[in-house]
């Protein structure tokens, strides 16, 4: 079994909130799943966060930076609006926008 490096570790779990950031934040409000998509959300990007924000390698990282400033708004909106609550068009393209650029960091390994 191959080990992999920890970067491809951080790339793999950033990858996986990329993931639910862009299927949660269109979800319609009708939804009947959407709170329990939004309580998944935030409980991966507070571990996420949690556990990223301490390795000092990683703080100078694009993908991180921009990683880290989208979960903000994210997590800020739902705490504010609740679970609910669609993000506004402006905010979620921000949001959209931060999260495509940290893909494509992750990509070119930054």
């Amino acid at each position: 079994m191959q080990v992999l490096p920890k970067n491809n570790i951080v790339d793999a779990v950033t990858v996986e909130v990329i993931n639910k950031v862009r299927t949660t934040i269109v979800m319609d409000k009708n939804d009947p799943n959407v709170a329990t998509a939004v309580a998944e959300l935030r409980e991966t990007s507070n571990s996420w966060v949690a556990k990223y924000r301490r390795e000092k390698a990683l703080l100078g990282r694009v993908s991180f930076r921009d990683m880290y400033s989208a979960l903000n708004a994210v997590s800020g909106h739902y705490i504010s609006f609740g679970p609910t609550a669609p993000i506004p068009a402006k905010r979620r393209a921000r949001i959209l926008e931060e999260v495509d650029t940290a893909e494509k960091a992750l990509l070119r390994g930054r």
